[in-house]
């Protein structure tokens, strides 16, 4: 009888344990990016992820970067599979077609770019803060491309 008692406790710490993991996950269910501004609808959309601001401003590795191919798409970008964070998003369309921002000799930018919470502030000026949000209170960012 008491060997079943402690199975049954263990079961049910278990079952408990996995309600929280798998139900109550970290992750974004609801983040959508509308990308809005681009030049023409046979480009790419590139959305870039950050979470640090060192990371941001050396423009060195993102969190993440999602392609979107699909015009029918370029309005409703979803990023559920991202935890809930703070971060910020810089987003450009690939109109050279070789997959990278493109800049020019002085470091201005060729292709249309744009910012989570849209700065009014040149490439070059744009910092973390500026772009920086709280995943879990925004459903739905807009980022206007310039």
């Amino acid at each position: 009888m008491h060997s079943f008692a402690a199975l049954s406790l263990k079961v049910i710490i278990f079952i408990i344990f996995q309600y929280f993991l798998f139900i109550k996950t970290s992750y974004g269910s609801h983040l959508v990016v509308k990308v809005t501004g681009f030049d023409s609808a046979t480009s790419p959309i590139y959305v870039w992820g950050y979470d640090r601001k060192f990371y941001f401003d050396d423009k060195l590795g993102p969190l993440f970067m999602v392609q979107e191919k699909d015009v029918n798409n370029f309005l409703n970008i979803s990023l559920k599979a991202f935890p809930h964070i703070v971060i910020g998003l810089f987003a450009f369309q690939d109109t050279d077609g070789n997959g990278e921002f493109t800049l020019d000799f002085k470091g201005e930018p060729l292709e249309p770019y744009g910012f989570s919470l849209n700065p009014e502030k040149n490439y070059q000026e744009t910092i973390f803060e500026d772009v920086a949000f709280d995943t879990q209170k925004f459903e739905l960012v807009e980022i206007k491309l310039k």
